[in-house]
């Protein structure tokens, strides 16, 4: 039986962000938290979707050091709304009204208040597993030593067996993060998988940046290319931030896919460390300098032999856009098949419109790439 949540996270203000940053490094990473975020004025330690942030408390400000932000866990988002409806009858500060907060964690959704000495507290509730979907198979898949949650989309054109498509999300998402771009492949005459990595919601096992997760993509693939419905010559592969990167990492091992895609993808993880100062921390503590190269697609473009489409956008301040292009380049010089699709103006976060012109891309070079013989 599952033991009840009650941690969701946690947030102090300390009077020296450096000292305090080294105190916790001491025991956080035994629980099992990195740093996956920082700037030079508050740091975040995430053990998958719990997290926990340090903030440099300010001169001046009503809550100096010590101050201290809880988050607990609900049982059910009607608990979250029963907690509202009893704290704001009892006349308590209500400092947010229950919403969905789904940037800290899948299905986030919390009602904030202050105690009666002004400390805030938030009850929460978030999705322990995948939900389940209407237009979309629930799956089961074997990885390397792991079990994999995922979604499987029926294309909904075309004749069997059909061309079919991996999809793996980026940094802490999740296969439900991939639902809109499944059924997108899905309406295309598409057998979509749509997969959480391991250490991410419904998959076992834990993140670790492209270690050993290629090893469970070839795994699922495998799984993948047996369902009756798929035409194993015709698979592809589509990866996001982290995803694209795994994606890239998992054709260097020459699994029977025709074409993969990454979407504004960390290919050279040193240089990636070098010119982003907030993604430091998170690389040291996971995998150290000598963790790095084999964690980086851009060493292992000899082994690629499937077509490769790289998407990125320009404005890119996550994943410069440096990466792709270097990547573009080790490609080509060792002849193989590459294009790039630069988005003008574009972040990490692609707008709607954004969005719409890449994936016109994408399916295109689906199409070129995944046609029948």
């Amino acid at each position: 039986m599952r033991p009840r949540a009650s941690f969701a996270g946690a947030a102090i203000e300390v009077s020296d962000l450096a000292r305090s940053v080294a105190f916790h490094r001491l025991w956080l990473p035994m629980l099992g938290f990195r740093r996956v975020w920082g700037s030079p004025d508050r740091v975040m330690w995430s053990r998958g979707y719990d997290h926990f942030v340090m903030r440099q408390a300010k001169d001046g400000v009503a809550h100096g050091p010590g101050a201290l932000w809880l988050a607990v866990s609900a049982e059910s988002r009607a608990q979250v709304d029963l907690v509202h409806a009893e704290l704001r009858d009892s006349g308590a500060q209500i400092i947010q009204s229950p919403q969905e907060l789904d940037y800290f964690a899948p299905g986030y959704y919390s009602v904030g208040f202050r105690d009666p000495d002004g400390v805030p507290i938030e009850v929460v509730h978030r999705w322990d597993e995948l939900p389940d979907l209407p237009d979309a198979e629930q799956v089961r898949v074997p990885g390397h030593g792991v079990t994999l949650g995922g979604y499987f989309f029926k294309p909904q054109a075309g004749t069997p067996p059909y061309p079919a498509v991996v999809l793996l999300h980026g940094f802490a998402g999740h296969a439900h993060t991939m639902a809109g771009l499944a059924r997108a492949a899905s309406a295309n005459g598409y057998a979509a998988l749509a997969l959480s990595l391991r250490g991410w919601l419904g998959s076992e096992g834990e993140s670790d940046q492209g270690l050993r997760q290629p090893l469970d993509v070839l795994a699922a693939i495998d799984w993948f290319a047996a369902r009756p419905l798929v035409d194993r010559e015709r698979l592809g592969l589509i990866g996001t931030s982290m995803g694209g990167q795994v994606a890239l990492l998992t054709a260097a091992h020459k699994p029977p896919v025709r074409a993969v895609a990454a979407f504004f993808a960390p290919t050279d993880l040193a240089r990636w460390r070098e010119g982003n100062p907030f993604i430091r921390d998170y690389l040291d503590d996971l995998c150290g300098p000598e963790g790095l190269p084999v964690r980086s697609p851009i060493l292992r473009v000899a082994q690629i032999e499937a077509p490769v489409l790289l998407i990125h956008g320009d404005q890119d301040e996550n994943v410069s856009v440096t990466q792709s292009i270097a990547m573009e380049e080790a490609l080509k010089s060792h002849g193989k098949e590459v294009e790039t699709f630069i988005v003008p103006g574009a972040t990490h976060f692609f707008t709607e419109q954004q969005n719409a012109l890449a994936r016109r891309r994408l399916f295109d070079f689906l199409r070129r790439h995944l046609n029948r013989s």
